[in-house]
């Protein structure tokens, strides 16, 4: 169950990963379900913290946005989350052929990438406390712990040697780091055609 990987990923994560690697391989669309639902909390925080909460800068005043403009852009968001985390596992499978040789009794990519994506997605509740010092601390641990999740997973997950593997995990991240630059320009682009966020005062 991914949800129990998820706590052992967190707390024991080579165990983990050694017990993921002797699973029967599953259907990418098994995963799907978990991804749609935990795709909803970096949105859902996102608004709580943009609307109820607010944030100050400066003279101490508090900031917030209109709950009209937000909602779109958290929907927006939570897309972007699911499209982003699908087509890198996607990408995952297309390079594991390259990598490994194999295909057959692997994980899914999708699942790899939900994996590995966890922790950030998780400390993203921070949003509904929108402080900017905050928020750059928990990004840097949880990218840092997704990174480690990544380097230390890989090997264990498609059985290759060390060396293979972080050359397959340079690979994911870099594709990774393309896709959060294409949509931070796909942000830009949507915010520049009327869905820019609008604030309170």
């Amino acid at each position: 169950m991914l949800l129990g990987h998820t706590l052992g990923l967190l707390i024991r994560p080579y165990k983990e990963w050694e017990t993921i690697q002797t699973e029967p391989a599953k259907s990418p669309k098994s995963y799907l379900i978990y991804l749609f639902i935990l795709s909803a909390i970096p949105p859902i925080a996102g608004y709580i913290g943009a609307t109820k909460v607010g944030w100050s800068i400066g003279d101490g005043a508090v900031t917030k946005l209109t709950e009209a403009s937000t909602i779109p852009l958290c929907i927006l968001a939570y897309f972007g989350i699911i499209t982003g985390i699908v087509v890198t596992g996607i990408a995952i499978d297309w390079m594991r052929d390259t990598y490994t040789g194999r295909k057959e009794n692997q994980l899914s990519g999708i699942a790899m990438a939900i994996y590995i994506t966890m922790p950030l997605i998780l400390l993203s509740v921070v949003g509904i406390y929108p402080v900017i010092w905050l928020g750059l601390v928990t990004l840097l641990i949880g990218s840092g712990y997704s990174a480690w999740l990544l380097y230390s997973g890989v090997p264990i997950v498609f059985n290759i040697p060390k060396e293979r593997g972080m050359m397959f995990s340079s690979a994911i991240l870099t594709f990774a780091l393309v896709m959060c630059v294409v949509l931070m320009i796909t942000t830009v682009i949507i915010w520049s055609v009327g869905f820019q966020p609008v604030f309170t005062n």
